[in-house]
């Protein structure tokens, strides 16, 4: 079952727009990505499992495609904000997370994704959690969308715990793996002021 595009379905709201502002939470620091972060990143992103969940990150993954994404970070080529995931105690970069303005979705588009050896502490959750409390709090933004590939267990149990709901399954096309099945996913204000009153 394909869902309706997402511009009918959801007009973008009026003012998405906020200061980038580095979020801290209990274990991670979100900070704006710098251009020192080269070497780091490639060390995490070169991994064919990361790249096939992904839209647009290829594999391999070597030094050119981490200065390219980052020079493209620092002068403001993606639409919305990217953030650099950081362990708050060390300072170490374990993956990258976005609000990005999307066309197929007709406004914010959560993505996250981090460094094999951090997979399974919570730290996606965490990093999700954040971002969503920022949009919701800074902009007028009415609704924020996800989308993971039909396969990704990990990334859908991420957006479940942060309370999206289910809309549809899509195909979209990726650097890596092609043309690939993705379900969709809302989460809505109201829905999101509820979980926070809990």
């Amino acid at each position: 079952m394909m869902i309706q595009t997402a511009q009918q379905a959801y007009p973008a709201p009026r003012d998405l727009s906020y200061d980038t502002p580095v979020l801290v939470t209990e274990r991670l620091v979100l900070r704006p990505p710098h251009a020192d972060d080269a070497a780091d990143l490639t060390a995490i992103a070169n991994n064919r499992q990361i790249a096939e969940m992904t839209s647009r990150m290829p594999f391999p993954y070597n030094l050119s495609d981490a200065h390219t994404f980052l020079e493209g970070c620092l002068a403001g080529e993606h639409e919305g904000y990217i953030y650099a995931i950081t362990l708050a105690d060390t300072g170490r970069l374990i993956g990258f997370a976005g609000l990005e303005l999307r066309e197929r979705s007709g406004g914010f588009e959560l993505g996250f994704w981090l460094g094999e050896p951090h997979w399974g502490s919570g730290y996606a959750t965490e990093a999700a959690s954040a971002l969503i409390d920022q949009a919701f709090r800074s902009t007028d933004a009415e609704r924020i969308h996800a989308v993971c590939r039909t396969v990704n267990a990990r990334s859908r149990n991420v957006i479940a715990k942060c309370g999206f709901a289910f809309i549809g399954l899509d195909e979209i096309d990726t650097v890596a793996a092609g043309r690939v099945p993705v379900e969709r996913y809302s989460l809505d204000r109201a829905a999101w002021l509820t979980r926070k009153e809990r």
